[in-house]
Protein backbone atom coordinates (compact mmCIF):
# COMPACT_ATOMS: atom_id res chain seq x y z
CA UNK A 1 0.00 0.00 0.00
CA UNK A 2 3.12 2.56 0.83
CA UNK A 3 4.68 1.53 -2.20
CA UNK A 4 1.68 2.44 -3.77
CA UNK A 5 1.08 5.92 -2.38
CA UNK A 6 4.68 6.93 -3.41
CA UNK A 7 4.09 6.03 -6.72
CA UNK A 8 0.74 8.12 -7.16
CA UNK A 9 2.79 11.29 -5.19
CA UNK A 10 5.10 10.64 -7.41
CA UNK A 11 3.27 11.18 -11.10
CA UNK A 12 0.82 14.08 -8.98
CA UNK A 13 4.40 15.76 -8.88
CA UNK A 14 5.24 15.07 -12.10
CA UNK A 15 2.02 16.15 -13.76
CA UNK A 16 2.02 19.88 -11.48
CA UNK A 17 5.40 20.58 -12.97
CA UNK A 18 5.18 19.33 -15.87
CA UNK A 19 1.60 21.51 -16.28
CA UNK A 20 3.32 25.08 -14.51
CA UNK A 21 6.72 24.52 -16.47
CA UNK A 22 5.64 26.36 -19.25
CA UNK A 23 4.17 30.12 -17.12
CA UNK A 24 7.11 29.92 -14.91
CA UNK A 25 9.26 33.21 -16.09
CA UNK A 26 12.91 32.45 -16.86
CA UNK A 27 15.51 33.26 -13.92
CA UNK A 28 16.58 36.75 -14.82
CA UNK A 29 20.39 37.73 -13.72
CA UNK A 30 21.93 41.45 -12.75
CA UNK A 31 24.93 41.92 -14.93
CA UNK A 32 26.44 45.18 -13.89
CA UNK A 33 29.12 46.24 -16.70
CA UNK A 34 32.38 47.47 -15.52
CA UNK A 35 32.98 51.17 -16.05
CA UNK A 36 35.80 51.80 -18.52
CA UNK A 37 38.81 53.45 -17.42
CA UNK A 38 38.73 57.32 -17.99
CA UNK A 39 41.60 59.06 -20.26
CA UNK A 40 44.90 58.53 -18.43
CA UNK A 41 44.97 62.84 -17.96
CA UNK A 42 41.34 62.86 -16.92
CA UNK A 43 40.70 61.98 -13.46
CA UNK A 44 37.35 59.93 -13.40
CA UNK A 45 34.33 61.50 -11.09
CA UNK A 46 31.69 58.29 -10.05
CA UNK A 47 29.18 60.92 -8.84
CA UNK A 48 26.77 59.21 -11.34
CA UNK A 49 25.43 55.96 -13.07
CA UNK A 50 28.12 54.41 -15.32
CA UNK A 51 26.88 52.77 -18.23
CA UNK A 52 29.09 50.09 -19.95
CA UNK A 53 30.73 51.40 -23.19
CA UNK A 54 29.93 51.16 -25.92
CA UNK A 55 31.62 48.58 -28.87
CA UNK A 56 33.92 49.40 -31.25
CA UNK A 57 33.11 51.45 -34.27
CA UNK A 58 34.88 48.10 -36.13
CA UNK A 59 32.36 45.65 -34.79
CA UNK A 60 29.69 45.86 -37.46
CA UNK A 61 25.92 44.69 -36.72
CA UNK A 62 24.44 41.56 -38.13
CA UNK A 63 23.47 42.37 -41.89
CA UNK A 64 20.94 39.40 -41.46
CA UNK A 65 19.29 41.51 -38.60
CA UNK A 66 17.38 44.86 -39.63
CA UNK A 67 17.53 47.32 -37.21
CA UNK A 68 15.49 50.23 -37.73
CA UNK A 69 17.22 53.19 -34.62
CA UNK A 70 15.01 55.88 -32.90
CA UNK A 71 16.55 59.15 -32.94
CA UNK A 72 14.67 61.97 -31.03
CA UNK A 73 15.13 65.29 -32.00
CA UNK A 74 14.68 69.24 -31.83
CA UNK A 75 12.85 70.51 -34.73
CA UNK A 76 15.38 72.14 -35.84
CA UNK A 77 17.47 69.06 -36.19
CA UNK A 78 14.68 67.13 -38.18
CA UNK A 79 13.98 66.12 -41.89
CA UNK A 80 11.51 68.11 -41.98
CA UNK A 81 12.68 71.36 -40.79
CA UNK A 82 12.68 74.45 -42.98
CA UNK A 83 16.48 75.03 -42.91
CA UNK A 84 18.48 72.08 -43.60
CA UNK A 85 15.63 69.41 -43.59
CA UNK A 86 16.33 68.10 -47.22
CA UNK A 87 20.19 67.89 -47.21
CA UNK A 88 19.44 66.09 -43.87
CA UNK A 89 16.81 63.54 -45.09
CA UNK A 90 19.74 63.39 -48.35
CA UNK A 91 22.29 62.54 -46.35
CA UNK A 92 19.78 59.67 -44.21
CA UNK A 93 19.08 58.14 -47.95
CA UNK A 94 22.51 57.92 -48.15
CA UNK A 95 23.47 55.82 -44.97
CA UNK A 96 20.64 53.35 -45.55
CA UNK A 97 22.16 52.65 -48.91
CA UNK A 98 25.41 52.32 -47.48
CA UNK A 99 24.10 50.37 -44.72
CA UNK A 100 20.81 48.56 -45.45
CA UNK A 101 20.49 46.46 -42.53
CA UNK A 102 19.94 49.83 -40.65
CA UNK A 103 17.26 52.48 -40.60
CA UNK A 104 16.53 56.11 -39.41
CA UNK A 105 13.68 56.99 -37.88
CA UNK A 106 13.70 60.77 -36.11
CA UNK A 107 10.85 61.51 -33.56
CA UNK A 108 10.44 65.05 -33.01
CA UNK A 109 10.21 65.97 -29.28
CA UNK A 110 9.94 69.63 -27.48
CA UNK A 111 13.49 70.66 -26.41
CA UNK A 112 12.67 71.60 -22.81
CA UNK A 113 9.90 71.93 -20.65
CA UNK A 114 7.01 69.39 -19.31
CA UNK A 115 6.86 67.21 -22.33
CA UNK A 116 10.09 67.75 -23.45
CA UNK A 117 13.14 66.07 -24.02
CA UNK A 118 14.18 65.60 -20.85
CA UNK A 119 10.94 65.00 -19.15
CA UNK A 120 10.27 62.24 -21.46
CA UNK A 121 13.62 60.45 -20.75
CA UNK A 122 13.38 60.78 -17.09
CA UNK A 123 9.28 59.31 -17.22
CA UNK A 124 10.36 56.46 -19.36
CA UNK A 125 13.72 55.62 -18.00
CA UNK A 126 11.66 54.99 -14.52
CA UNK A 127 8.57 53.40 -16.00
CA UNK A 128 8.83 52.27 -19.45
CA UNK A 129 12.76 51.82 -20.04
CA UNK A 130 12.09 49.66 -22.86
CA UNK A 131 10.61 52.63 -24.66
CA UNK A 132 13.56 54.44 -24.62
CA UNK A 133 15.28 56.01 -27.58
CA UNK A 134 18.22 54.35 -29.41
CA UNK A 135 19.57 58.02 -29.39
CA UNK A 136 18.97 61.67 -29.15
CA UNK A 137 19.96 64.98 -29.96
CA UNK A 138 19.74 67.27 -27.05
CA UNK A 139 20.95 71.02 -25.20
CA UNK A 140 24.36 70.48 -23.44
CA UNK A 141 22.93 72.62 -20.40
CA UNK A 142 20.72 69.40 -19.96
CA UNK A 143 23.34 66.98 -20.27
CA UNK A 144 23.99 67.02 -16.37
CA UNK A 145 20.26 66.02 -16.19
CA UNK A 146 20.52 63.16 -18.57
CA UNK A 147 23.30 61.95 -16.89
CA UNK A 148 21.73 61.78 -13.69
CA UNK A 149 19.50 59.04 -14.99
CA UNK A 150 22.58 57.09 -16.08
CA UNK A 151 21.71 57.46 -19.67
CA UNK A 152 24.91 58.49 -21.35
CA UNK A 153 26.92 55.61 -22.67
CA UNK A 154 30.76 56.40 -23.17
CA UNK A 155 31.93 56.85 -26.98
CA UNK A 156 35.66 56.63 -26.60
CA UNK A 157 35.55 53.20 -27.75
CA UNK A 158 32.71 53.82 -30.56
CA UNK A 159 34.42 56.94 -32.72
CA UNK A 160 38.05 57.36 -33.44
CA UNK A 161 40.25 60.25 -31.05
CA UNK A 162 40.30 62.52 -33.76
CA UNK A 163 36.48 63.13 -34.11
CA UNK A 164 37.21 64.89 -30.43
CA UNK A 165 40.04 66.22 -31.04
CA UNK A 166 38.42 68.17 -34.35
CA UNK A 167 35.72 69.63 -31.65
CA UNK A 168 36.62 72.99 -31.04
CA UNK A 169 37.88 73.72 -27.23
CA UNK A 170 34.08 74.92 -25.99
CA UNK A 171 32.78 71.89 -27.78
CA UNK A 172 35.37 69.58 -26.19
CA UNK A 173 34.56 70.56 -22.58
CA UNK A 174 31.01 69.57 -23.25
CA UNK A 175 31.76 66.03 -24.49
CA UNK A 176 33.66 65.43 -21.92
CA UNK A 177 31.23 65.67 -19.29
CA UNK A 178 33.23 65.14 -15.46
CA UNK A 179 35.79 63.46 -17.33
CA UNK A 180 34.08 61.00 -20.05
CA UNK A 181 33.31 61.59 -23.31
CA UNK A 182 29.95 60.30 -23.21
CA UNK A 183 28.42 63.19 -25.86
CA UNK A 184 28.91 64.47 -29.26
CA UNK A 185 28.33 68.38 -30.04
CA UNK A 186 27.09 68.53 -33.00
CA UNK A 187 26.38 72.46 -33.51
CA UNK A 188 27.03 75.07 -31.50
CA UNK A 189 25.22 78.32 -30.18
CA UNK A 190 26.54 81.56 -29.24
CA UNK A 191 25.91 85.35 -29.41
CA UNK A 192 28.22 87.92 -30.56
CA UNK A 193 27.43 91.87 -31.73
CA UNK A 194 27.01 93.14 -35.04
CA UNK A 195 27.10 96.45 -36.93
CA UNK A 196 26.07 98.43 -39.56
CA UNK A 197 29.07 99.80 -41.43
CA UNK A 198 27.58 102.70 -42.56
CA UNK A 199 26.76 104.16 -39.11
CA UNK A 200 29.32 102.65 -37.18
CA UNK A 201 32.94 103.10 -38.06
CA UNK A 202 34.51 100.76 -35.69
CA UNK A 203 32.75 98.44 -32.82
CA UNK A 204 32.90 98.97 -29.33
CA UNK A 205 35.37 96.68 -27.71
CA UNK A 206 34.70 97.90 -23.82
CA UNK A 207 32.10 99.05 -21.83
CA UNK A 208 33.85 102.39 -21.64
CA UNK A 209 33.86 102.51 -25.39
CA UNK A 210 30.26 101.81 -25.25
CA UNK A 211 29.07 104.49 -22.59
CA UNK A 212 31.96 107.72 -24.03
CA UNK A 213 29.63 106.91 -27.56
CA UNK A 214 26.39 108.10 -28.53
CA UNK A 215 25.88 104.90 -30.81
CA UNK A 216 22.91 102.81 -29.52
CA UNK A 217 23.32 99.50 -28.51
CA UNK A 218 20.55 96.70 -28.60
CA UNK A 219 20.55 94.24 -26.47
CA UNK A 220 18.26 91.79 -24.13
CA UNK A 221 19.42 93.37 -21.23
CA UNK A 222 16.83 90.97 -18.64
CA UNK A 223 18.46 88.04 -20.81
CA UNK A 224 19.88 85.16 -18.74
CA UNK A 225 22.52 84.66 -21.41
CA UNK A 226 23.64 87.98 -21.54
CA UNK A 227 23.88 88.61 -18.15
CA UNK A 228 25.60 85.14 -16.99
CA UNK A 229 28.05 86.20 -20.30
CA UNK A 230 29.16 89.62 -18.32
CA UNK A 231 29.22 88.06 -14.83
CA UNK A 232 31.52 85.18 -15.56
CA UNK A 233 33.85 87.40 -17.41
CA UNK A 234 33.89 89.47 -14.34
CA UNK A 235 35.31 86.63 -12.73
CA UNK A 236 31.35 85.50 -10.57
CA UNK A 237 31.04 81.87 -10.57
CA UNK A 238 27.68 79.57 -10.34
CA UNK A 239 28.80 77.96 -6.46
CA UNK A 240 26.46 80.11 -4.15
CA UNK A 241 29.18 79.78 -1.47
CA UNK A 242 32.55 79.65 -2.73
CA UNK A 243 33.11 83.05 -3.35
CA UNK A 244 29.97 84.77 -1.95
CA UNK A 245 31.80 88.83 -1.74
CA UNK A 246 33.49 88.44 -5.11
CA UNK A 247 30.34 87.20 -7.20
CA UNK A 248 28.21 89.71 -5.33
CA UNK A 249 30.44 92.47 -6.42
CA UNK A 250 30.54 90.69 -10.16
CA UNK A 251 27.00 90.97 -10.14
CA UNK A 252 26.81 94.74 -8.80
CA UNK A 253 29.43 95.45 -11.96
CA UNK A 254 27.44 94.47 -14.39
CA UNK A 255 24.19 95.74 -12.96
CA UNK A 256 26.08 99.20 -12.71
CA UNK A 257 26.77 98.77 -16.80
CA UNK A 258 22.88 98.47 -17.61
CA UNK A 259 21.76 101.55 -15.57
CA UNK A 260 24.67 103.79 -16.97
CA UNK A 261 24.15 102.29 -20.32
CA UNK A 262 20.45 103.15 -20.04
CA UNK A 263 21.12 106.51 -18.67
CA UNK A 264 23.29 107.65 -21.53
CA UNK A 265 20.87 106.47 -24.16
CA UNK A 266 23.27 104.15 -24.84
CA UNK A 267 20.88 100.93 -24.67
CA UNK A 268 18.30 100.94 -27.27
CA UNK A 269 15.00 100.92 -24.77
CA UNK A 270 12.98 98.70 -26.71
CA UNK A 271 15.44 95.98 -25.49
CA UNK A 272 15.70 97.30 -21.78
CA UNK A 273 13.77 94.59 -20.39
CA UNK A 274 13.70 91.49 -23.54
CA UNK A 275 14.70 88.35 -22.32
CA UNK A 276 16.36 86.89 -25.02
CA UNK A 277 18.27 87.76 -28.11
CA UNK A 278 16.21 86.09 -30.44
CA UNK A 279 13.73 89.45 -29.59
CA UNK A 280 16.85 91.74 -30.62
CA UNK A 281 17.59 91.02 -34.40
CA UNK A 282 14.47 92.49 -35.91
CA UNK A 283 15.07 95.99 -34.53
CA UNK A 284 18.57 95.70 -36.55
CA UNK A 285 17.28 94.29 -39.39
CA UNK A 286 14.78 97.21 -39.64
CA UNK A 287 17.57 99.76 -38.77
CA UNK A 288 15.95 100.25 -35.41
CA UNK A 289 19.70 100.78 -34.19
CA UNK A 290 23.12 100.27 -35.23
CA UNK A 291 24.23 98.04 -33.29
CA UNK A 292 22.92 95.02 -31.08
CA UNK A 293 24.12 91.50 -29.54
CA UNK A 294 22.29 89.22 -31.76
CA UNK A 295 22.41 84.83 -32.08
CA UNK A 296 25.23 83.71 -34.13
CA UNK A 297 22.30 81.36 -35.63
CA UNK A 298 19.94 84.45 -36.63
CA UNK A 299 22.78 86.95 -38.17
CA UNK A 300 23.43 83.26 -40.58
CA UNK A 301 19.66 83.60 -41.42
CA UNK A 302 19.48 87.14 -41.77
CA UNK A 303 22.71 87.99 -43.43
CA UNK A 304 22.01 87.68 -47.00
CA UNK A 305 19.41 90.96 -46.12
CA UNK A 306 22.27 92.41 -43.93
CA UNK A 307 25.29 92.96 -47.05
CA UNK A 308 26.58 96.56 -45.13
CA UNK A 309 26.33 94.11 -41.73
CA UNK A 310 29.71 92.83 -40.12
CA UNK A 311 30.26 90.50 -36.82
CA UNK A 312 32.20 91.98 -33.72
CA UNK A 313 33.07 90.29 -30.61
CA UNK A 314 30.34 91.49 -27.49
CA UNK A 315 32.03 94.43 -25.30
CA UNK A 316 33.90 93.49 -22.20
CA UNK A 317 34.89 95.13 -19.67
CA UNK A 318 38.35 94.81 -19.92
CA UNK A 319 38.09 94.11 -24.28
CA UNK A 320 38.73 90.68 -23.82
CA UNK A 321 36.99 88.91 -26.79
CA UNK A 322 35.27 86.20 -25.94
CA UNK A 323 31.64 84.31 -26.05
CA UNK A 324 29.37 81.98 -24.16
CA UNK A 325 28.76 78.94 -25.97
CA UNK A 326 26.50 76.05 -25.35
CA UNK A 327 25.87 73.33 -28.00
CA UNK A 328 23.77 70.67 -29.12
CA UNK A 329 24.79 67.03 -28.52
CA UNK A 330 24.31 63.75 -29.81
CA UNK A 331 23.72 60.76 -27.12
CA UNK A 332 23.54 57.57 -27.54
CA UNK A 333 20.97 55.95 -25.05
CA UNK A 334 20.40 52.22 -26.06
CA UNK A 335 21.70 49.58 -24.11
CA UNK A 336 21.89 47.32 -26.98
CA UNK A 337 24.96 46.37 -28.32
CA UNK A 338 23.78 45.59 -31.72
CA UNK A 339 21.47 49.03 -31.33
CA UNK A 340 24.66 50.88 -29.54
CA UNK A 341 26.72 50.24 -32.82
CA UNK A 342 24.53 50.83 -35.51
CA UNK A 343 23.65 54.50 -33.39
CA UNK A 344 27.47 54.94 -33.31
CA UNK A 345 27.80 54.12 -36.99
CA UNK A 346 25.53 56.68 -37.79
CA UNK A 347 27.03 59.33 -35.36
CA UNK A 348 30.19 58.56 -37.09
CA UNK A 349 28.38 59.45 -41.01
CA UNK A 350 26.70 62.65 -39.93
CA UNK A 351 29.56 64.19 -38.16
CA UNK A 352 31.68 63.39 -41.45
CA UNK A 353 33.36 67.35 -42.24
CA UNK A 354 31.55 67.41 -45.86
CA UNK A 355 28.32 66.27 -44.37
CA UNK A 356 28.10 68.31 -41.37
CA UNK A 357 29.23 71.27 -43.08
CA UNK A 358 26.45 70.59 -45.97
CA UNK A 359 23.94 70.34 -43.44
CA UNK A 360 24.70 73.05 -40.97
CA UNK A 361 25.37 75.24 -43.94
CA UNK A 362 21.95 74.71 -45.32
CA UNK A 363 20.39 75.17 -41.73
CA UNK A 364 22.40 78.11 -40.68
CA UNK A 365 24.06 76.24 -37.99
CA UNK A 366 27.70 76.28 -36.58
CA UNK A 367 29.03 73.23 -36.56
CA UNK A 368 30.95 72.25 -33.43
CA UNK A 369 33.93 70.64 -35.31
CA UNK A 370 36.70 72.18 -36.61
CA UNK A 371 36.47 71.02 -40.22
CA UNK A 372 33.47 70.74 -41.10
CA UNK A 373 33.50 75.06 -39.43
CA UNK A 374 35.89 75.51 -42.40
CA UNK A 375 33.46 74.20 -44.83
CA UNK A 376 30.43 75.52 -43.87
CA UNK A 377 31.37 79.65 -43.28
CA UNK A 378 31.64 80.64 -46.69
CA UNK A 379 32.12 84.59 -45.49
CA UNK A 380 35.84 84.80 -44.64
CA UNK A 381 35.53 87.49 -42.29
CA UNK A 382 32.49 86.24 -40.31
CA UNK A 383 34.22 82.72 -40.35
CA UNK A 384 37.33 84.39 -39.03
CA UNK A 385 35.80 86.62 -36.00
CA UNK A 386 33.75 83.36 -34.80
CA UNK A 387 36.69 81.12 -35.23
CA UNK A 388 38.45 83.53 -32.90
CA UNK A 389 35.87 83.39 -30.26
CA UNK A 390 35.50 79.60 -30.16
CA UNK A 391 38.49 79.06 -29.43
CA UNK A 392 38.67 81.03 -26.18
CA UNK A 393 34.67 80.69 -25.40
CA UNK A 394 32.99 80.12 -21.96
CA UNK A 395 30.61 77.14 -21.69
CA UNK A 396 27.41 77.70 -20.56
CA UNK A 397 26.69 76.02 -17.47
CA UNK A 398 23.23 73.93 -16.61
CA UNK A 399 20.40 75.16 -16.93
CA UNK A 400 20.16 73.70 -13.00
CA UNK A 401 23.06 75.58 -11.91
CA UNK A 402 21.45 78.81 -13.47
CA UNK A 403 17.87 78.71 -12.27
CA UNK A 404 18.76 80.60 -8.71
CA UNK A 405 20.92 83.29 -10.63
CA UNK A 406 18.36 83.53 -13.60
CA UNK A 407 15.72 83.99 -10.66
CA UNK A 408 17.59 86.09 -8.66
CA UNK A 409 19.60 88.90 -11.82
CA UNK A 410 15.88 89.06 -13.31
CA UNK A 411 14.73 90.66 -10.21
CA UNK A 412 17.51 92.51 -9.91
CA UNK A 413 17.45 93.89 -13.61
CA UNK A 414 14.30 95.20 -13.01
CA UNK A 415 14.61 96.85 -9.83
CA UNK A 416 17.52 98.83 -11.19
CA UNK A 417 16.22 99.93 -13.96
CA UNK A 418 12.88 101.18 -12.41
CA UNK A 419 14.60 103.32 -10.03
CA UNK A 420 13.72 101.07 -6.54
CA UNK A 421 16.98 99.92 -6.16
CA UNK A 422 20.53 101.16 -6.84
CA UNK A 423 23.12 98.59 -8.26
CA UNK A 424 25.06 97.70 -4.94
CA UNK A 425 21.27 97.06 -3.24
CA UNK A 426 20.35 95.10 -5.71
CA UNK A 427 23.60 92.68 -6.29
CA UNK A 428 23.32 92.44 -2.13
CA UNK A 429 19.56 91.37 -2.11
CA UNK A 430 20.52 88.70 -5.34
CA UNK A 431 22.85 87.26 -3.28
CA UNK A 432 20.83 86.87 -0.81
CA UNK A 433 17.88 85.52 -2.73
CA UNK A 434 20.92 82.77 -4.42
CA UNK A 435 22.39 81.89 -0.77
CA UNK A 436 18.72 81.12 0.88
Amino acid sequence: MRVWFEIMLAGLLFWLAACGATNLPPPRVAQTPTPPAPPASVAATPASPTRSALPTLAASTDASKPLELTIWVPEDFATGAERGGDVLEKQIADFHTAHPNISITYVLKAPYGKGGMVDWLMQLNELMPDRLPDAAIVDSRELDRIEKLGLLHPLNRALPSGMFWDLFPPAQKMARLHGQWDNQPLTLETEHLVYDTRRIATPPVTWQDVLTSTAQFAFAADSTEAFLFQYLENGGSLDPYAHPVSDTSAMQVVLDYYQRARANGNLNENTAMLKSAREVMPLFLTGQTPMAQVRARDFLIERARLPNALAAPIPTRDGRATALVSGWSFIIVTDDAARQNASAAYLAWLIDPARLAAWTRAADMLPAGKSAFAQALTTPQYAEILWALLQDALVAPSFSQQTAYANAWHSAVQAVFSGQLSPDDAAFRAAQAITQ
